[in-house]
């Protein structure tokens, strides 16, 4: 269910993004990583008890940990990668060996839930069990109701932060499409929720001063390039720069924005496609240079068409490619993805005005996939994961080792450039923040130089919040963490200790 993480199974440390990863300690107190960077310590916190009363201790990670490096399916986070061994060092503490150095993988191992080794160790097959009287050592564990409707998740009696938990119960309704959803939430059902609610103010907002919503930026969304694209021809072409500047340049961003995603969104400011939430660091320098190739100009986009001879031939009124061949391409959006679909529909429109002919083309998502994995295509529109540093983004986007079939479709460009591996390579092992930093400089510059991709836009959180109820919220005025209510916030268990009820619906759940 999605309150497993941190409501039932409290993390070792939430590394709090909106506050420069700030550590917030929870099962355990303090981290120490080796000098040389091949081995992670964690002192574990005393007084923790599992929800069924028992001890929680040392044996309790390292069983975690040992049942996750032993039965891959359950390493949804890459721990075996990493992670030679752990061991406990004495009662409170727990130490990993690593098998390569990394100087955070404190950000990936916190990501683990920590299961109780007395109910487990009994499972027979780890990845069919389906713990139905779940232990934990979170807030939330004991499930009250659970039929068609939805649940009812209320408080872990001997929770070790109970005086700061003022909620007692968290309901989990069903809801079975989007229009449902808009429906219920116009009408006060919903307390916390994170989900599109087109025109979000007229939706939503407008039908209550106590209806409120924050933005947050978060991923980009980028136009790719195929660099391995079929006909030798195209692939020449897509192979400079200019021509992908001259894409750039020819995009009226906040048309997309306001057309395809209903006006919540941010034009991309950072040509290596660096999402905007990672301001501190970039350059500024280099952001300015590099801007005006993300800034609309169709007369300097004309211009770099003819340069490399993308030019119209024969007086059709549409441009060809240098050997007088027509120039038509496609692009691919993975069907029923509404947002991305109108995009690429407004992307083919706004092409028109410098001659280039593109005809979007939509797939089932496996379909979409399975042709960027296999370099089946010619443009392609994706979005990029986000994680606690830019480091994710640019590892995922552009290290030639993720262009194999088997890994996601981020860097199924096929760019390659071997100072772009080395350099993030070098990231995990850095010693320093300086050094890491700089790492990212160097990152974003060198993408961004090379406009690898078109970055189109940063899409943002859904996150929607009632205050005629509970008040505590995490807001633009109140930014103590992420406020999103799904797992892939871990700072949710931060959050929901900092709600109360109002004193006049006390007795509210």
């Amino acid at each position: 269910m999605p309150t497993t993480h941190e409501f039932i199974f409290e993390p070792l440390v939430i590394f709090n993004t909106l506050q420069n990863n700030k550590p917030e300690y929870r099962l355990a107190t303090h981290y120490q990583l080796d000098k040389d960077l091949m081995g992670i310590s964690f002192s574990l916190r005393e007084g923790v008890r599992w929800s069924d009363g028992k001890p929680f201790s040392a044996d309790d990670v390292i069983f975690s940990f040992s049942i996750a490096l032993k039965y891959p399916e359950l390493d949804s986070h890459g721990i075996g990668q990493w992670v030679e061994s752990v061991e406990k060092r004495n009662k409170n503490e727990v130490y990993f060996r690593l098998k390569k150095p990394n100087a955070l993988v404190a950000y990936t191992l916190v990501l683990l839930p920590i299961v109780p080794k007395h109910q487990w160790q009994s499972v027979e097959d780890f990845a069919h069990f389906t713990n139905s009287t779940p232990i934990g050592t979170g807030p939330f564990t004991e499930i009250k109701e659970l039929d068609e409707n939805g649940y009812l998740q209320c408080a872990n009696p001997v929770y070790w932060q109970a005086d700061k938990r003022h909620i007692d119960c968290l309901r989990y309704p069903k809801v079975t499409t989007n229009d449902d959803f808009i429906s219920r939430i116009s009408k006060g059902e919903f307390d916390w929720t994170g989900s599109f609610i087109p025109d979000i103010e007229r939706h939503y907002a407008s039908y209550s001063p106590d209806f409120k919503y924050w933005l947050p930026p978060a991923s980009n969304v980028s136009l790719m390039f195929n660099f391995k694209a079929a006909d030798p021809a195209i692939r020449e072409v897509f192979n400079k720069v200019e021509f992908r500047r001259a894409i750039s340049m020819t995009l009226q961003r906040q048309m997309l924005i306001d057309i395809a995603a209903f006006g919540q969104g941010e034009p991309s400011r950072y040509a290596s496609g660096m999402s905007g939430r990672f301001r501190s660091w970039a350059d500024p320098r280099i952001t300015e240079k590099y801007l005006p190739y993300l800034t609309y100009n169709p007369m300097l986009a004309q211009d770099l068409l003819d340069s490399i001879g993308v030019i119209d031939s024969n007086g059709n009124g549409w441009r060809d490619l240098p050997d007088g061949a027509p120039l038509a391409l496609t692009i691919i959006t993975p069907n029923g993805w509404s947002d991305f679909n109108t995009t690429a529909q407004l992307i083919s429109e706004m092409l028109l005005w410098v001659g280039i002919k593109v005809t979007p083309i939509q797939a089932h998502f496996q379909q979409f996939n399975e042709q960027l994995a296999h370099a089946d295509y010619q443009l392609a529109i994706t979005n990029y994961p986000q994680g606690p540093t830019p480091f994710k983004y640019f590892d995922m986007a552009f290290n030639s080792t993720y262009q194999a079939s088997h890994y996601p479709r981020y860097a199924m460009h096929y760019y390659q450039n071997p100072q772009v591996d080395k350099l993030l390579t070098q990231f995990p092992i850095a010693e320093t923040n300086q050094q890491r930093q700089q790492i990212i400089r160097e990152l974003n510059q060198i993408i961004a130089s090379q406009q690898v991709t078109v970055p189109l836009y940063n899409t943002v959180e859904f996150y929607q919040y009632n205050t005629s109820r509970f008040e505590g919220w995490f807001n633009k005025d109140n930014p103590v963490a992420s406020p999103l209510i799904w797992p892939q916030a871990p700072e949710r268990l931060l959050h929901v200790l900092a709600l109360r009820p109002k004193k006049q619906t006390a007795d509210t759940e």
